[in-house]
């Protein structure tokens, strides 16, 4: 049986809130909270923070809805990480939880719940945090780090 670790991953996770990147499957019911708007995404993974100049080692590929129509600014997300670079070719994350969006640097923790490739039978957590934005290209760019157990 091969011996369990640990692994520290570290990208930035370039998301365009547009075609063709981002398509709403559902519509917005509360304009204050953004309560029943679901989106599906295909963004782009990198080691560095600038999606135009730094090396893609993957896909991020999923959704996220937003399930609360009280004051508070939450969504959920269910998303595949799929490397396409170096060691974890071939490889993906699971992972999943709810964010809570702030643009002053405050992190959200996501649970890492499976993996395929070098991440069978992986388990973790990820720190999510807003790295910069461009809103004349409807871009959130955000910093994870993905702290995984996998054998």
């Amino acid at each position: 049986m091969k011996k369990e670790k640990l692994t520290h991953l570290h990208f930035y996770w370039s998301n365009f809130q547009r075609a063709p990147t981002a398509v709403s499957v559902a519509p917005i019911l509360n304009n204050a909270t953004f309560y029943g708007a679901v989106t599906i995404n295909d963004d782009t993974l990198t080691l560095g923070p600038d999606p135009d100049n730094s090396t893609s080692v993957g896909k991020a590929r999923g959704l996220y809805h937003f399930p609360s129509n009280t004051t508070s600014f939450v969504y959920e997300m269910i998303y595949s990480f799929a490397f396409t670079y170096g060691d974890y070719n071939g490889s993906s994350l699971s992972l999943l939880g709810s964010v809570f969006p702030s643009l002053s640097g405050t992190a959200s923790e996501l649970t890492v719940a499976g993996g395929t490739g070098v991440f069978r039978f992986a388990r973790g957590y990820a720190v999510l945090k807003f790295a910069s934005g461009d809103p004349k290209r409807s871009l959130l760019v955000n910093e994870l780090d993905v702290y995984v157990s996998h054998y």
